[in-house]
This record gives structure tokens, C-alpha cells and sequence, in this order.
């Protein structure tokens, strides 16, 4: 029988008890059979302080997944390094590029002072421990359901649309069992879940987590993913960060008996 995998949210724009903080951006840690992933470091070291608080020692962290550049995600990153000085960085080469939220800066912080002795740079799907794969190839096959308006980024030296080429996946396969982790799902939690079920056909989507990006968007985005959702809806559904609580409103009124909300602190086994 596969052991369990569990799923800790270190740091999340929201926070309920405990003595935790919470912050606009994003933590995960993925543990089984002793090992442990940690997918994305928030805005800040804040992940760090509320791991303490939770008797988690980073430093025994194998492997760091950062889903994509926004600095949201990966602002903690040089704080994590300099704690832990053994875990492998996986990502996209494109992590690195520049990137801006209209004319404001909001990628990784001081590239240029990284040590890429570290990193891992994938580019298909790959199982970095048992049962953890990252998955680093998103193909969009419906475009109403991706998130690129008002994001640019540098190539070549010049300014252009991010599409977010840099962006990946978690899959976590227990047995016949999977689940999706997303941070932020720019190029769409549709599209995702679709390229990852394809890579893993003959399994069953229990549990879906992450942020997908329609905080602003109204209706129309919540729309295009619950239509999917209505023909594939996991056994849980966990939504947070970029999702947006009023979007979490209106999820809850389609799927409230697999839905919940993954707030900072909030420990989800697989």
C-alpha cells in the first residue's frame, strides 16, 4: 500500500489561529515516506517563520519546485538557500527571465546572484522522488481559460506578453490515485488538469489544489473552469491564494461538499 502524502501550506494570503502569519503569496510542502518537496517559497521568509512555528525543519527540504517567476512565489527563495544548503532547485529556465506586472517589476530578485550549480532546469514531465513529479509542459487547449493580462516579460532584451512558458505543475501519484498542485495556474487550471490526467491515464483525480488566478475576473473565468470542474471534479477540491475569496463564494455554491479553502496552516493528506 503507497504511504500517504501530505500537504502543508506554510504561507498563503490568508490565516486562521495557530500564531501563523499570512501574506499575498504561496508555500507548500509535500512530504511521504520521510521525504519532503517544497513547492514555491512566498513573498518573503515568512514561509520559514511560520515552518518554525509548525516544528518543520526546512532544512531537511530534498527538493525545491518553483512553479513560476512572479515574485509572489518565489520571494523567498535566497532566504531558503541560505538556509538550506543541499536541496536541488527544479524549475523552468525561463524562471530567470525578467518579468513585470504592467511597468512594475515583479519577478525573482537578484538573479544574477544565484548559484545554477543548484538548479535543475526541466523540460518534461520527471519524478523527482516516489510518486512527486514535476510537470513542466502546459499546453493551452482552451485559451478563455488562461491568465496573461496586464504580465509581460523580457526575451532577447526586449518587452513582450508573458505567456508564462516558465510555469509547471506538481503531480502526486499514490497508487491509482493523483493529485494536482498548481501556485497560480496562469495558463489555466483546465489546462492543466488536462495535460496531467493525459500524462497519467489510467489513475484518478482526487484532489485538486492551488490558486487559479480569478480574483478579478468576475464570473465569466469561474465560468470556464466550473464547467470543466462539473465533468471532473475531484474527491477535493482545494482552492486559495490568486483564487480570491469572492471567486471561493461562488465555487461553494457549485461544489460545497468537495470544496474547501487552503489557508496558511492548513494540513491536507492525500
Amino acid at each position: 500500500m503507497s504511504k500517504d502524502i501530505t500537504i502543508t501550506t506554510l504561507a498563503e494570503n490568508l490565516v486562521y489561529g495557530k500564531g501563523l502569519q499570512g501574506e499575498h503569496g504561496l508555500s507548500l510542502l509535500v512530504e511521504v515516506e520521510g521525504h519532503r518537496v517544497l513547492f514555491d517559497t512566498g513573498a518573503s521568509d515568512l514561509f520559514i517563520r511560520n515552518a518554525r512555528l509548525m516544528g518543520i525543519d526546512l532544512r531537511e527540504v530534498e527538493y525545491l519546485v518553483l512553479s513560476h517567476g512572479h515574485r509572489d512565489h518565489t520571494g523567498g527563495l535566497h532566504h531558503f538557500l541560505r538556509l538550506n544548503d543541499r536541496a536541488t532547485v527544479v524549475c523552468k529556465r525561463e524562471v530567470l527571465r525578467p518579468k513585470y506586472k504592467d511597468e512594475r517589476e515583479n519577478g525573482l530578485m537578484h538573479p544574477d546572484t544565484l548559484d545554477l550549480s543548484r538548479f535543475r532546469f526541466v523540460e518534461q514531465t520527471e519524478e523527482l522522488l516516489p510518486g512527486i513529479f514535476a510537470c513542466p509542459q502546459l499546453p493551452i487547449a482552451d485559451e478563455a481559460d488562461t491568465h496573461f493580462d496586464h504580465f509581460y516579460t523580457l526575451v532577447d532584451g526586449k518587452k513582450q506578453p508573458d505567456r508564462f512558458d516558465d510555469e509547471l505543475a506538481l503531480a502526486l501519484k499514490r497508487g491509482h490515485d493523483l493529485a494536482v498542485l498548481s501556485a497560480c495556474s496562469h495558463r489555466g487550471i483546465t489546462n492543466i488538469l488536462r495535460t496531467v490526467r493525459t500524462t497519467f491515464p489510467d489513475t484518478t483525480l482526487k484532489l485538486v489544489l492551488g490558486g487559479f488566478h480569478i480574483r478579478t475576473t468576475g464570473t465569466k473565468m469561474y465560468e470556464v473552469i466550473a464547467r470543466y470542474l462539473s465533468e471532473h471534479l475531484p474527491q477535493r477540491l482545494g482552492v486559495c491564494h490568486c483564487t480570491g475569496v469572492d471567486q471561493y463564494a461562488l465555487f461553494h455554491q457549485s461544489f460545497a461538499d468537495r470544496l474547501f479553502y487552503n489557508y496558511t496552516g492548513w494540513v491536507e493528506t492525500f
